[in-house]
């Protein structure tokens, strides 16, 4: 994680030639990580590295302002990616109290967001959905058992969902100071808590 917080760095220091490249290369690291070290023999493990790979993707295209509409593309494949991945661990779950609250969550951020989104308002939305979709069966599956990797993905995916409300709220609302640091720590601790998760043996395998 020295490369994740030296990218931090450069980018709060307004240091853009290194950023570009250590940003990536954080996120390739994670993805190694995940391969080297994960557990192979479940979907899990294949589905949570095939969306870190959209996860690459959209950290590339978001460096460019042009490319914002295809990073969002990659990152909402990422979310479907992850949700399948959690949807092998013993099916859909169907927790009625994070639903309800991450709906009201998604409704009450959109509507603060709307004026500033212009044409992305579809586009955005529809990732809003795709988000918490995976935030609910990720959080669904520590409700569903308490074990150490499910817990982790139910951290993740909450921190997964921070990193994008910050980054909407930058781009959409306004800048705030340190938007930067804290958008790229709670997505870094995301998903490499996510690829930590498929190193760890559960009880049970699927």
């Amino acid at each position: 994680m020295f490369v994740a917080f030296l990218a931090i760095f450069f980018n709060a220091s307004n240091n853009n030639a290194l950023f570009i490249v250590l940003k990536p290369l954080t996120t390739i690291l994670i993805i190694l990580f995940t391969v080297f070290f994960g557990i192979r023999k479940n979907k899990f493990y294949k589905w949570v590295v095939i969306a870190l790979i959209f996860c690459l993707a959209g950290d590339t295209l978001l460096l460019k302002e042009a490319y914002f509409i295809w990073g969002l593309l990659a990152f909402l494949m990422a979310h479907l990616c992850f949700s399948f991945s959690f949807m092998s661990l013993g099916g859909f779950k169907f927790y009625l109290i994070p639903l309800i609250l991450l709906i009201v969550f998604g409704i009450g951020y959109y509507w603060i967001l709307y004026d500033g989104l212009q044409a992305l308002k579809i586009p955005v939305l529809t990732y809003f959905i795709v988000i918490l979709f995976m935030g609910w069966q990720g959080i669904s599956l520590r409700i569903w058992k308490n074990e150490a990797a499910l817990t982790l993905v139910a951290f993740a995916v909450l921190f997964f969902i921070t990193s994008d409300a910050l980054l909407a709220w930058a781009k959409f609302k306004e800048p705030f100071r340190w938007d930067g640091v804290l958008i790229l720590a709670t997505y870094w601790i995301s998903i490499f808590s996510i690829g930590l998760s498929t190193t760890i043996e559960r009880k049970k395998s699927y």
